[in-house]
């Protein structure tokens, strides 16, 4: 009996342990925009670099048991969309944000990653509009194409995607230039500059996720994960991530 129990034991252990293991944390992103600062890679043309914007990503369920589906859009292409919108143009066969496959669950790493994404591209051209006398006054358009690379995020059972890590390439076709950087998004975006005697001065206690009382009232928090270092970003006044997006917590 002894002999028996030595030799059933490990096989009754193993069995309760793969019973019990965490599933994988399912690829869930924020609803909320993301802030990404944007780091330059390399660079030709005269365009000015982007700093960071706000960023949206939204997932779609797979068809037929197929992939999900993720999409990502910067404020930068979809102003220019709405610009196009205001102004009646026809850009239908345009696409202002990028589109391609995403994992549906993470990875043992807890890493969720989008496969190739399919580029987004508005072509605008400057038209000539009337003012409200008839006065004809021009209006610039422009030709952006964007590119996202390698976009991945953490996630773990009791926390969604609030960051990611990308990388993208900006075509301004207007321009004449080329920029590519590395990408490092938080979710929500959060303003974190105070009011100054000029302009707006960075302020950390912005970042914090606790309503603050300050003098000129009640700050309601960032919103932002306490588990996630930030600082406010004194380049885009804007909290951004301390460390690498895709750390565990």
């Amino acid at each position: 009996m002894l002999t028996l129990l030595r030799w059933t034991a490990p096989l009754l252990l193993f069995a309760t342990t793969a019973a019990c293991a965490e599933p994988a944390a399912p690829c869930i992103v924020s609803s909320k925009p993301y802030f990404a600062r944007y780091g330059v890679i390399s660079q030709t043309g005269p365009c000015s670099p982007r700093l960071g914007e706000d960023v949206g990503l939204e997932v779609y369920p797979g068809a037929s048991g197929g992939a999900p589906t993720i999409a990502v859009q910067s404020q930068t292409l979809k102003s220019l969309w709405f610009q196009g919108e205001s102004e009646n143009a026809n850009h239908d066969d345009q696409r202002s944000y990028a589109l391609g496959d995403f994992a549906e669950s993470a990875g043992a790493d807890g890493i969720c990653r989008a496969g190739d994404l399919a580029p987004a591209e508005i072509d605008l051209p400057p038209v000539y509009i009337s003012d409200d006398l008839g006065n004809p006054f021009l209006v610039f358009g422009g030709h952006v194409r964007e590119t996202w690379r390698n976009l991945a995020m953490y996630v773990s059972p009791d926390l969604p995607g609030v960051r990611f890590a990308a990388e993208l390439e900006v075509e301004d076709f207007t321009q004449g230039c080329t920029m590519k950087y590395t990408v490092a998004a938080l979710s929500p975006s959060a303003y974190c500059g105070e009011f100054g005697d000029f302009n707006d001065l960075p302020n950390d206690v912005f970042c914090s996720p606790a309503p603050i009382q300050m003098a000129a009232g009640l700050h309601p928090g960032s919103g932002i994960d306490p588990r996630i270092a930030t600082h406010c970003d004194e380049a885009t006044l804007h909290c951004v991530l301390v460390g690498d997006p895709l750390d565990p917590l």
